[in-house]
Formats: structure tokens, sequence, C-alpha cells
């Protein structure tokens, strides 16, 4: 694609939950990104880009926005429309939600609060829809890191590294931190409401993957989310992964409680061994040096442990109730 073709108009929606638990350094990384990003495509869009942030007004305290802004971005609203949107009680998947329903242009953009877009994120993540067949894009998004708590989940978490290009490409999978919809098959289409805590995702893109809608995934719309800030959120997020793989487990066919144990050791025994193998051979990546690669294997075997707890607790604890019909999103006013 040249460098001087037109891109469409965007809306982007970014949540302000993430935004909570990490380090205010990490959302300034963020902001910057996106106005330099914004900075650099906006002259090529018929429009300003409209940028809607949108928040749980009972957990962000009035102001914490605008000021994020004029600290660490002040030219973003040179560069684009800023929308400011207070939400009453809204969580992750259903502030996406909402921020689609407010889209008024054709395509809208998903990304983090805590997700930094790197150079040509934008262009890439737009391109694959010169296919009018194409619904929904996928960017790569990668782990940040500082210190070993950061590397070792570089290397173990969903995520795949700067190096695993290719491997990502492949992957039917997207993370909801970096991605693009059509804006009226969304609405058509949201994620849905789940009793699980980060699995609406998945089982959207199984849903439109069934009735033959089409996704593509692009490694060149790179952007870098924050890392985990520290061992507590860590140990809770594992708790909630757990609990979200049997979830998953569950609608996958694992229904009985024996098979959701088995599911469970066997998701167990499968995160561990790559998490090893990517700390082994792949450390240098990160730049894990050699002598504390020991010390990231008992750190990653302490994470999926405690998300093995979660998971049996689950598995031997909780009822599902089906998956809920699909649903439409009202149309923007």
């Amino acid at each position: 694609m040249s460098s001087a073709a037109p891109l469409p108009a965007v809306t982007l929606v970014i949540e302000w939950e993430n935004a909570i638990d990490v380090e205010d350094e990490w959302t300034g990384k963020a902001m910057s990104a996106l106005e330099r990003e914004l900075r650099a495509v906006g002259p090529r869009m018929p429009a300003k880009p409209r940028v809607l942030y949108l928040y749980d007004q009972g957990a962000v305290p009035a102001g914490a926005i605008e000021g994020a802004i004029a600290r660490v971005a002040p030219g973003l609203r040179e560069v684009a429309e800023i929308e400011i949107v207070p939400t009453p009680g809204l969580s992750y998947y259903k502030l996406k939600n909402e921020g689609v329903a407010l889209s008024r242009t054709e395509l809208s953009v998903m990304l983090d609060s805590d997700a930094a877009p790197q150079p040509g994120w934008l262009e890439n993540l737009l391109s694959p829809f010169a296919d009018p067949e194409v619904q929904a894009v996928g960017g790569f998004t990668v782990l940040g890191y500082e210190n070993l708590l950061d590397k070792t989940m570089a290397l173990s978490w969903v995520f795949n590294l700067k190096g695993e290009r290719d491997k990502t490409a492949k992957r039917h999978k997207i993370h909801v931190n970096n991605c693009a919809v059509r804006t009226d098959f969304f609405r058509a289409h949201p994620f849905p409401d789940l009793q699980a805590f980060k699995k609406q995702c998945v089982f959207w893109l199984r849903g439109i993957s069934a009735e033959g809608h089409r996704y593509v995934r692009t490694p060149d719309a790179v952007c870098i989310h924050a890392p985990h800030p520290g061992y507590r959120f860590l140990a809770w997020r594992a708790w909630t992964g757990g609990m979200d793989s049997d979830f998953t487990g569950y609608h996958s066919g694992s229904r009985s409680r024996p098979a959701r144990i088995g599911y469970a050791l066997r998701y167990f025994v499968r995160k561990v061994w790559r998490s090893w193998r990517n700390i082994v051979t792949k450390g240098k990546a990160v730049e894990l040096p050699m002598w504390q690669r020991p010390f990231a294997m008992l750190i990653a075997l302490a994470y999926y442990l405690v998300t093995l707890a979660g998971q049996l607790t689950s598995a031997v604890t909780r009822r599902f109730e089906p998956l809920p019909p699909p649903r439409r999103l009202p149309a923007a006013s």
C-alpha cells in the first residue's frame, strides 16, 4: 500500500478499565504513541479520527482521563476528535460494545488504554478491509517488559513474541486490545455476555467463523501492551484465568466434571511446557539473562499452579448455562 494512499475515516474505541490497574507510565506511553500515530496518518483521512475514551464512572475519578491527556499527550486533541464517555458500571467487553454502538464511521478500531501503537499500526490494521469480504482484522500485540516478572510473562503469556510474526499470522485468534471491525457488522455481532472474565472474544470469533464471515490477522499492526502490575495482580489474573479456562473447556466439549478436571490437568501441563521451553530457548528475545532463567521457570510454574487451582475449583463447584443467543447493538444516533 502506497504511503500516499488515502485512508478511511475511523472511530477508535478505548476502554479505561486497564488503566486503573497498570502503572501510569504505561498508560502515558499508550497515549503518546497514539498521538504520534494519528499525527502521521490523520492527514490521509477525510476527517479527523474520532477517539472515544469510555470508563466506568463509579471506578474512575472525574477528570482523570482529561488530566492524563493534558499531561502526556496534549497534542492528541489537535489530531483527533476526543470524547470522554462516562458509563454506569460497564466492564471491559461491555465498554467495547458501547463504544462501537456510538461509532459513526464504517470502520471501528478497538484499542486498550495501556496498549501503545507502533509506527504503521493503523494503516496496516485497516488495509485488509480493501477486501469487502473481510469483516474483522486482528493486529499483533506483544507484552512490554522491564523486570524479571515482566520478562517471564512475556515468554509465558498468551501473546507471541516480537520475533514470532509468522506464527502469529497463522493463529486464528483475536486480541481485542488491538483489532478493527466493520461497524455495522459488529453491531449485528457484538461480544456476548458470558459467565467468564476474559473469554468473550474467543466465543465471538468462533461464532462469526462458524457463520462463514471472514476474519484476518496481520502481524504488521503492532501494539506493545503494558506488563502485569506486580505479583499480587498476577496471582488474581492466574486465578480468574483458571476459571475462564474451565468455562472454555466446558463449552468446547468437556462438560462432565471428570472431563473438566482432565481438561484442567492437560491445560496445566501444556502451558507449563510451553513456558519453560520459551524461557530456555527464547529468553534472549526479552533480554532475560541465563542466570535468571531458573527463577523465571519457577515464576511460570507458580502462575500456572494458581491457574490450575482456579480451574479445578471451577470444575468441581460451578455450573454453566448454555451460551446466550446472538444479539444486536443499537445504531449510533
